[in-house]
């Protein structure tokens, strides 16, 4: 009998210790992914309530200024015939050379 239970005290020490040693870190990191992920949640749920809540008030500052007042205003007479503004927006517009450097090359 105490050959018996020698052999299963050298079993438990050489396969029961490091079967609970693996065991028992499967089990922490298990809890700490888990930890981790309901720590993101959290700070997902609490950005989503900030976002929403921002979005609450700009929708509430968009309807107080779609109800803005009236502006009055002046119609200006232009006086100038078409002839006369294009010579003037052609007197302020420059004319720039064409790059002709590059040289077309066909890929094949």
């Amino acid at each position: 009998m105490s050959f018996l239970g020698f052999l299963l005290i050298l079993l438990f020490i050489f396969i029961g210790i490091p079967l609970i040693k693996v065991v028992w870190k499967i089990y922490r990191l298990q809890r700490e992914a888990k930890k981790a992920f309901s720590q993101f949640n959290q700070q997902q749920q609490e950005h989503t309530q900030e976002y929403e809540s921002q979005q609450r008030k700009q929708q509430k500052r968009q309807r107080r200024k779609s109800m803005g007042e009236y502006i009055e205003f002046e119609e200006v007479d232009d006086n100038t015939t078409p002839q006369q503004s294009s010579t003037q927006s052609q007197s302020r517009i420059k004319d720039e050379p064409l790059i002709t450097d590059a040289e077309w090359e066909e890929i094949k």
